[in-house]
């Protein structure tokens, strides 16, 4: 699906890893999805993380992942400019350092810290506009 400069995929018929995600999203030229703003974000939700799409029970792979230095870093090298922790995230807990949407309620849209070796669904972006210097307001 196109939306402003960028092109989005859910994959959700078959899971992977946080890793294997990524691998194939590059394999298709993009990356997994970096998220810039609260209007990108409210865009995922609506467009892929819906009860008709993903039936409200999974939690999809985007590109945000933990450093060495306990900081996040978007898999496509944007800035991170917005973040949408769901309660009480990021947990850090030791083998959580990928980062997934929420598609179930109460936590639709919100992000979370998880173990990067589960199998989940994904969504690729390939953006062909350049990266912000600067938060969008």
């Amino acid at each position: 699906m196109q939306h402003n400069s960028n092109c989005y995929k859910l994959n959700s018929d078959t899971r992977k890893s946080w890793t294997a995600a990524r691998a194939d999203c590059v394999l298709d030229g993009g990356d997994l999805v970096s998220i810039a703003s609260e209007a990108e974000n409210q865009y995922v939700m609506q467009a892929f993380l819906s009860g008709v799409v993903l039936k409200g029970k999974h939690e999809a792979w985007m590109g945000l992942r933990r450093q060495g230095d306990g900081s996040y870093k978007w898999s496509d090298g944007w800035p991170v400019f917005f973040t949408q922790w769901g309660p009480g995230e990021p947990s850090n807990l030791q083998d959580e350092g990928c980062v997934s949407i929420h598609a179930a309620f109460p936590f639709h849209g919100t992000w979370n810290d998880t173990d990067c070796a589960v199998a989940k669904s994904y969504i690729c972006k390939i953006s062909y506009g350049t990266a912000p210097l600067r938060p969008r307001l």
